[in-house]
């Protein structure tokens, strides 16, 4: 996804791929647009400051959702993780972060990260943003079948 030619300096960029992902269907452009701005969110965060940029993938077949409103469950088994150890989100800002014109950076326009959730949940997946204690998480789950032809 990014090589060491594209990472910040003085950031580590550590990969951490399942090798059994099975393949999936969707728009490779749009998701590959919201990988790479993710990851570039992450290496901003670690503003000049140096760290780890780790990014994951994983196949996680028993991961299963329940649909708000109802009492289906979704299956969601391939995760994409993109962790950075910068200064974190705010948590009174955590909640809104997918929103349009939300953003933390002095000349952000907040259109990213809501950008990034509409392709998400273009393809039939989740993302969410998970503090930790030192950085923080964006966390992606996808479906194995893509529902983009089921939504237009």
């Amino acid at each position: 996804l990014l090589s060491l030619a594209h990472a910040p300096v003085g950031v580590l960029l550590v990969g951490v791929y399942d090798p059994s992902l099975p393949d999936i269907s969707g728009i490779n452009d749009q998701l590959v647009q919201v990988f790479l701005d993710l990851a570039t969110n992450a290496g901003e965060a670690l503003g000049g400051q140096g760290g780890e940029l780790r990014l994951s993938t994983a196949f996680r077949p028993g991961m299963k959702l329940a649909v708000v409103g109802g009492g289906e469950r979704i299956s969601l088994p391939l995760e994409v993780c993109v962790h950075d150890e910068g200064h974190g989100v705010a948590e009174e800002l955590r909640p809104h972060i997918f929103d349009p014109f939300i953003s933390s950076k002095s000349l952000g326009r907040g259109l990213g990260l809501a950008l990034v959730a509409k392709i998400v949940r273009d393809h039939g997946g989740v993302v969410e943003c998970i503090g930790r204690e030192r950085g923080t998480t964006f966390r992606i789950l996808l479906p194995l079948g893509s529902t983009l032809e089921k939504t237009r």
